[in-house]
């Protein structure tokens, strides 16, 4: 077998095209919850402000029917619910075509990863990851397995695992704890789109 490394380039035009669509997608939906942060950001500090007031006179001894009749909410707290609706509109369609670009990670990838996690075995991760560069159009013939080992280990350094929720830290006693798949996939994506950038078979546009 070859010991050249591997070759990115020989990924499959349309495979390209899909990856592409992955990276443009993560930055639309950062663009989209920056302007959303931007928008709803006056509106919250003018509800904060309302709220304020309302305390500093329900203090002064106003009736509560007086102080939400003189001081309402009604139109921020509309202009918040919109802005929200809007936000969760806008990020639908995008994250549905991100999930859609998931479509080469083989199945047994995940289950690889919690294997390499909770056992410390690796042979399937490594096997998932040649099904994954197989499904990208780079031939098993054209990766040696030094380079599929040198690239499982990159990709190892940045996959790990995530702090436990309140309910599995209750339920299960541990700190930390493996990603769920949706997570997992999106991690992978987006650590192996940042190696071809570094490759140079893609470039991250986020102007």
């Amino acid at each position: 077998m070859s010991k050249k490394p591997i070759d990115f380039s020989a990924i499959d035009t349309k495979v390209i095209e899909q990856l592409k669509k992955f990276v443009a997608t993560r930055v639309a939906i950062a663009k989209e919850d920056a302007r959303h942060k931007e928008v709803l950001k006056p509106l919250l500090l003018k509800l904060e402000a309302i709220q304020e007031k309302r305390e500093v006179n329900l203090n002064a001894g106003m009736s509560t029917d007086d102080v939400i009749r003189q001081f309402p909410t009604l139109e921020v707290d509309k202009a918040i619910r919109k802005e929200n609706n809007l936000h969760k509109e806008n990020l639908k369609p995008l994250n549905d075509t991100l999930k859609g670009t998931y479509s080469f990670v083989p199945e047994n990838l995940y289950d690889g990863y919690k294997l390499k996690i909770e056992k410390g075995k690796r042979g399937e991760f490594m096997q998932a990851i040649k099904t994954f560069l197989l499904n990208l159009g780079i031939k098993n013939e054209d990766v040696s397995q030094s380079a599929l080992g040198k690239l499982a280990e990159r990709i190892s350094d940045y996959l790990g695992v995530t702090v436990s929720n309140n309910k599995t830290l209750l339920k299960d006693g541990v700190l930390s704890n493996v990603m769920r798949s949706g997570q997992f996939n999106k991690l992978f994506m987006s650590i192996f789109c940042d190696i071809l950038a570094q490759n140079d078979v893609i470039i991250i546009d986020v102007k």
